[in-house]
């Protein structure tokens, strides 16, 4: 097959979170693919197609889909391994899909923070979404406030949000900001001379969210330029522009160590009360973590099988691999929570095999009007 024929068709949203992050690693894998832009109606046959009503999707040229970008960016890499974006080192490698995950999943919430709460961007981006969806029969100023509205609710007041807390939920932002510059100003990309998982879980956010939107755009720019410059060369990236030689670098400087106590005593804490509260039928939790506590949030389901997946991850190294993860976290806090009970099985192994050949789903009535949720 000519491989630089486009055998995916990857339908998309220019403001939209993941899509950033998918596109991303296929210019840089050099992965030919046809962008299609979704609106209303393109969500409904990618949920009728995969069973869920969200952008990214794939579709493949033999009708078969792929969604869901942590499964996708994996299993792009078995079916298209050069250039390598996965570092060789097993330890290293499962340190840049727990990075990754970190970025995706904990990250959403101050994303959604600085989108949606000053009023000058949630009014630009509302009326931006409002046009890009072009819901049918309804007036795009009506649903710019609706949608507006629906993100606040579900993905800040639902997600733990409140007065008490919402300055140190804003404030994550600016730590990653710094963080990211140090190491920035140092090497080309997060983990060393090529861009890895961590380096595109990172981007979601930073491209489409932090680096788009008015507010944290400018912050970016007069507080990390780095940030800035390394957005530009992951989007223009390219198999020519990765060199021949991947350089892999493991994160132990100490300007590593605000990330790592990050993820080991507020990530994982979250992902382990979340996965908690899932086994016990509990739909909403309270979880105190480092930096701020969350209360009455919403239980996800996907971020149960987050979890899973990490430690499924972790379980595949072998004891030398394993032990020099723990040594690296091991001041920070330490990966106990991603081992605390066990396995909490979320019940989505078989949902995140892919591809998928296309269905027939029917969405119910809450999903059709608001649209369908993380989970």
């Amino acid at each position: 097959m000519d491989e630089t024929a486009p055998r995916y068709t990857v339908y998309k949203m220019d403001i939209s979170y993941f899509s950033g992050k998918l596109e991303a690693y296929l210019r840089n894998k050099g992965i030919a693919y046809v962008a299609q832009d979704a609106d209303a109606r393109t969500l409904d046959r990618i949920h009728r197609a995969t069973g869920a009503k969200k952008v990214p999707a794939v579709e493949m040229a033999d009708g078969r889909w792929l969604f869901d970008t942590t499964p996708m960016l994996d299993w792009f890499e078995q079916q298209h391994p050069e250039p390598a974006l996965t570092p060789t080192d097993p330890a290293l490698a499962f340190v840049a899909a727990l990075v990754e995950d970190y970025a995706d999943e904990w990250l959403w919430r101050p994303a959604m923070w600085w989108r949606w709460e000053p009023i000058p961007t949630r009014l630009a981006l509302g009326w931006r979404i409002a046009q890009i969806v072009d819901f049918p029969a309804v007036h795009n100023g009506v649903f710019a406030r609706y949608f507006a509205h629906r993100q606040r609710q579900t993905w800040l007041r639902d997600d733990g949000v409140n007065a008490g807390n919402a300055e140190a939920v804003r404030a994550v932002y600016l730590h990653e900001l710094d963080t990211l510059q140090t190491v920035l100003s140092q090497q080309p990309y997060l983990l060393g001379a090529r861009p890895s998982a961590a380096d595109f879980g990172y981007f979601a956010s930073m491209f489409r969210h932090f680096g788009n939107d008015p507010d944290p755009a400018e912050h970016m720019r007069r507080r990390a330029p780095a940030v800035y410059e390394w957005l530009a060369r992951l989007w223009n990236g390219g198999p020519a522009r990765l060199g021949g030689e991947a350089r892999w670098q493991w994160p132990e400087a100490p300007h590593w160590a605000g990330l790592w106590q990050r993820i080991a005593q507020d990530y994982l804490p979250y992902l382990y009360a979340n996965a908690c509260a899932y086994r016990d039928g509990r739909k909403r939790f309270d979880v105190a973590c480092a930096a701020f506590a969350l209360k009455g949030t919403v239980t996800h389901r996907y971020r149960v099988w987050c979890r899973q997946a990490l430690q499924r991850r972790f379980a595949a190294l072998d004891v030398d691999a394993q032990s020099r993860v723990e040594a690296l976290f091991a001041a920070h806090g330490g990966l106990q929570a991603l081992h605390a009970d066990g396995v909490i099985d979320a019940g989505m192994e078989d949902h995140f095999v892919l591809p998928k050949v296309a269905g027939d789903f029917r969405p119910s009535l809450r999903v059709a009007l608001m649209g369908q949720p993380r989970d």
